[in-house]
């Protein structure tokens, strides 16, 4: 017999129980203490209404951690319509109850209170754990979010490479020479590039990607992220009194065995500048010792071409599904 469902705010004596419920309710995604303070209670954009918890009986039965933008984002602002869902689970000991829907509806209030028309699954860009709702793993949560009006709008899919005996092939070296000789160099960051790869970001790439960078970059200048996690591309041809050692072009970046992002500018595409940065990316990762590498947002183009050339194989596919609400 089923009990009745309460809904609160979660709170620090919740702790424990909150992370026991999550490894019940996403088991290919379970989450440690670490990660719920780093990503969740400290997150700029945390508000205490937004992560709800469910009870049933005295059990922790599910929860939904829900953000609106307080803090714009570089190049994209607050996305004032839109509401993100980072994470939601219900364990399957309480499914059937009811408890996936009261959270959903605490959710709604929760961004209709703060004028919002759209509700995403799962891309909160500043601190997301997984990009949206994996088809293979979590079918009965894609069912319910339909049920819910949402729909996917979107695909993203998770790629893993063995790197543990990496080596930069022989056409990738030529490549390389190749586009030296033409100008183009390759080599890691160092702390002089710092103005121009901000630049350089803010003028090419998306805005959250200006907000991971930096964040990194933070970490370097306090001896927790090292230089030659980031590589760069430059035209030397195109030297300039901001820029004495050419235009950067390209970047490519990992934290730890996590790869990416990393981008080159429209009009230097088709190069071969990608593989070479991927390629020595990669290789640097495996001489400090990491045995894979990661990426887990990523899109069938660039999976069948860089990423399938130098290894990575499709891990996992998700669903980035949204809803509209009538905003209060």
């Amino acid at each position: 017999m089923s009990g009745s469902v309460t809904v609160r705010p979660f709170c620090g004596g919740d702790t424990f129980a909150l992370l026991d419920c999550w490894r019940e309710a996403l088991a290919f995604d379970a989450v440690g203490l670490e990660a719920l303070e780093s990503r969740v209670l400290l997150d700029q954009n945390f508000e205490s209404d937004g992560f709800q918890c469910a009870w049933v009986d005295g059990e922790l039965a599910g929860f939904v951690v829900c953000y609106v933008l307080n803090k714009p984002i570089e190049k994209t602002g607050f996305r004032e319509d839109t509401g993100f869902i980072s994470a939601m689970g219900v364990s399957p000991r309480f499914r059937g109850q009811g408890v996936g829907s009261a959270l959903m509806d605490q959710a709604e209030n929760f961004f209709r209170e703060r004028g919002r028309s759209i509700i995403v699954i799962a891309p909160y860009t500043p601190n997301y754990f997984v990009p949206g709702v994996d088809k293979d793993r979590y079918p009965e949560g894609i069912r319910f979010l339909e049920s819910r009006g949402f729909t996917e709008y979107s695909e993203a899919l998770a790629a893993d490479a063995l790197i543990s005996t990496f080596e930069i092939s022989e056409r990738t070296l030529e490549k390389e020479k190749s586009l030296a000789a033409e100008g183009i160099l390759v080599r890691h960051y160092v702390r002089e590039d710092l103005a121009a790869f901000m630049q350089f970001l803010r003028d090419y790439m998306p805005g959250p990607w200006i907000e991971d960078a930096r964040r990194n970059l933070l970490d370097l200048a306090a001896g927790r992220f090292t230089e030659d996690s980031i590589w760069l591309a430059f035209d030397t041809t195109a030297r300039s009194t901001a820029q004495p050692g050419g235009r950067i072009i390209g970047f490519c970046q990992n934290e730890r065995e996590h790869f990416g992002p990393f981008g080159v500018c429209d009009e230097y595409q088709g190069k071969g500048i990608g593989t070479v940065l991927l390629a020595r990316t990669l290789y640097a990762m495996r001489v400090r010792g990491y045995h894979s590498a990661w990426v887990l947002w990523t899109g069938q183009r660039a999976l069948d071409g860089v990423y399938g050339r130098l290894g990575f194989k499709q891990t996992r596919r998700f669903a980035i599904m949204k809803k509209e609400i009538t905003a209060s």
